[in-house]
């Protein structure tokens, strides 16, 4: 009885005051959204990443060119080549699919567009292993890599940075570094992975783009895909003893290469995301417990303001607890109506930046629950002042309070 007579009169007086309310409650609305917009939205970026690796199929490993010291002597960068790849892909034992990389930056001219643009040189295969799907027309294929044939195909974005259409753009012609190549197909929109944007690369096959267009043979790295039943100790061994015969390296002598894992790049993401994320988070926290103190600041105002009711509600034979109560109940409820609005807000925001960025919808269940309860206990912790010093207020002097 007593708290739900304290309750209706916070209502009351929160309903009475609602402006107040709500200026004395939006440090709490802001905190509240954003620990539920960030959290979520660091779920949902998990949530992609692991699902862009799931995408592939498998795991991707990498090998880079890596620096070769003998002694105490650093010789440079030893680049790798087309060679190690062909080593590479006559090994069956773990039934992997090599696909090495050779990107440059070109310029490309379609009609009056004209933009420099990531190409990049790749085997047939490379799709396959990415995970890239077609969108229209067709892949190039190992007789045109062969044949060292002038084909392309661009990713989803292209042909609007060329300012032109798919239509326009498809079994026509476009010019890569003043040489005439052919569209033969265009990439489903991927997304960009953090590093790289494939939506906006241009595709050669790998023979062509080696001696035709970037005239080497040293290639960027060598995608290796592989399946998630391989051991992936046991592949980056071998991985290992292949490209240490290739680059006749001794017993003793360091790797003039380095292998890297695509989850290895996933969990510093996910560990960057994380540290972000609690960042954000511990900012809002902040902004939380700025917003008790700006509840707890109005509520003493309110004190005063409502001496003289306190003074007639004791003299009616309220007691001390009573007083508290309606006081303690009001700053909590003030708080949690704060906390409310601001769930609101972040999931919405949540679910805008989501659909935005094309990302999984992630609710954060524990976060909005965290969040409503920290929100009760900032107003309890902040309305006990308040609600002692209105319990404390003798009803003789408060009723002659002007």
């Amino acid at each position: 009885m007593l708290f739900k007579e304290s309750l209706i009169s916070a209502i009351t007086s929160i309903k009475s005051n609602a402006t107040r309310s709500f200026l004395t409650s939006l440090a709490i609305i802001i905190g509240t959204a954003a620990v539920i917009a960030v959290i979520g939205l660091g779920s949902s970026a998990e949530k992609a990443l692991e699902q862009s690796i799931d995408d592939l199929g498998g795991r991707t490993l990498y090998v880079q060119p890596g620096q070769n010291r003998r002694g105490a002597v650093t010789k440079g960068l030893i680049p790798l080549d087309i060679k190690d790849a062909e080593a590479l892909a006559k090994n069956n034992e773990h039934n992997w699919q090599i696909s090495p990389t050779i990107t440059r930056n070109r310029q490309i001219k379609f009609n009056n567009a004209n933009i420099n643009e990531r190409v990049g040189a790749y085997l047939p295969l490379h799709f396959k292993v990415r995970g890239y799907d077609l969108e229209h027309g067709r892949l190039f294929t190992e007789d045109e890599n062969l044949g060292r044939k002038r084909v392309v195909v661009i990713g989803s974005d292209v042909p609007g940075e060329l300012k032109t259409s798919v239509k326009n753009i498809l079994n026509n012609e476009i010019l890569i570094a003043g040489v005439s190549y052919k569209v033969i197909g265009i990439l489903k929109e991927e997304g960009s992975t953090g590093w790289q944007n494939p939506d906006d690369e241009f595709y050669v096959p790998l023979l062509t783009g080696a001696q035709r267009l970037f005239g080497t043979d040293k290639v960027d790295s060598i995608n290796i895909g592989i399946s998630n039943e391989n051991n992936i100790d046991a592949v980056m061994m071998t991985i290992e003893e292949i490209i240490r015969a290739k680059h006749d390296i001794g017993p003793g002598e360091d790797n003039d290469f380095r292998i890297s894992d695509y989850s290895q790049f996933s969990d510093l993401r996910r560990q960057a995301t994380g540290i972000f994320t609690a960042l954000i988070a511990g900012i809002a926290g902040i902004s939380l417990i700025v917003g008790g103190i700006g509840v707890m600041n109005i509520m003493l105002v309110s004190v005063t303001e409502r001496t003289r009711e306190i003074g007639l509600r004791k003299a009616l034979g309220a007691t001390q607890k009573v007083i508290m109560m309606q006081f303690m109940v009001e700053a909590i409820l003030l708080c949690i109506i704060g906390g409310l609005i601001g769930i609101i807000i972040g999931i919405s925001l949540l679910f805008l930046f989501s659909s935005l960025n094309d990302w999984p919808y992630a609710l954060p269940i524990s976060a909005i629950i965290g969040s409503i309860t920290f929100s009760a206990l900032v107003g309890l912790f902040f309305g006990i002042w308040p609600a002692k010093r209105a319990a404390k207020l003798d009803p003789a002097v408060s009723l002659r309070y002007e």
